[in-house]
């Protein structure tokens, strides 16, 4: 259900995006999570704003690797996306940035992955 559900966001969120950029703009993104949040994270609106703020999260736990940040494991579904809003709020420079780029950079600098030595 849930990956009918964001096959159907990644559709209408398509719809944001301009010929000339691939995916919605951080602005886009921004105003979608708060659509979801204000129903309670439990609309299509929620399925588009996971496809950015949680990428792959679709593919299950034989996805491809994790990505450049590391979440607490406590931060999931609308907490995560308080946190990216958050973020992407703070940094009104990537207003216009795509929505991937935009949370990369933001989740990056916030979460950075540790390495072991």
């Amino acid at each position: 259900m849930m990956v009918r559900q964001a096959c159907a966001a990644l559709t209408l969120l398509g719809l944001w995006a301009s010929a000339a950029v691939a995916a919605p703009s951080a602005s886009d993104l921004i105003r979608t999570c708060e659509a979801a949040l204000a129903a309670d994270y439990r609309n299509t609106e929620a399925a588009m704003c996971d496809w950015y703020v949680a990428p792959c999260g679709v593919c299950g736990k034989d996805g491809p690797p994790p990505l450049a940040w590391c979440l607490p494991p406590e931060l999931t579904g609308a907490a995560l996306a308080r946190e990216v809003l958050s973020a992407l709020r703070a940094a009104p420079a990537l207003a216009d940035t795509p929505a991937p780029q935009a949370v990369e950079t933001v989740m990056k600098a916030r979460y950075p992955c540790k390495r072991s030595p």
